[in-house]
This record gives structure tokens, C-alpha cells and sequence, in this order.
């Protein structure tokens, strides 16, 4: 196993396509937060609707952000490796 130096962590982790997923990944944290926050009210109404869809929609880019990076890791991974 090759020795990794931290410029070059960082360099990766950097990356437009990585900084993209991050940006999923925080994305969907935000809106998950606010669709918890909207559920927090009491009653029915228009801001439970919109907490539910927020938290479904901030789960599932939470998801995709978390799998497109782990796809990214092992790909670039296995490339490295050859």
C-alpha cells in the first residue's frame, strides 16, 4: 500500500465532481433540517405537507450524495490501483 500525502488528500478531496457531491450531501442535511422544523409545528396544514416533502427530498440527496461518492472513491480507486 502506497503512502498518501496530505496535499494529495487534499487535492482529491477538492476536486470539482467531489465538491459537487459535497454539495449534495450538505444540501439534502439542509433541507432535511428544514422539513424536520416544519414538522415540529402542531395541525395539518400546508407546512406539514411542505416539512414532508422537504425531509423525503433532503433524505433522498442525502442518499444519492452518499452513493455517488462512495461509487467515485472505489472507481478512482480502482483506477489508481491498475
Amino acid at each position: 500500500m502506497s503512502r498518501v500525502s496530505a496535499r494529495d488528500a487534499l487535492r482529491y478531496a477538492t476536486e470539482d465532481d467531489a465538491i459537487a457531491l459535497f454539495a449534495v450531501i450538505a444540501g439534502g442535511w439542509v433541507l432535511l433540517a428544514v422539513g424536520s422544523f416544519a414538522l415540529a409545528g402542531y395541525g395539518f396544514g400546508l407546512m406539514f405537507a411542505l416539512g414532508i416533502v422537504a425531509s423525503l427530498a433532503g433524505a433522498l440527496a442525502m442518499f444519492a450524495g452518499g452513493v455517488g461518492l462512495a461509487y467515485k472513491l472505489l472507481v478512482d480507486s480502482r483506477w489508481a490501483a491498475e
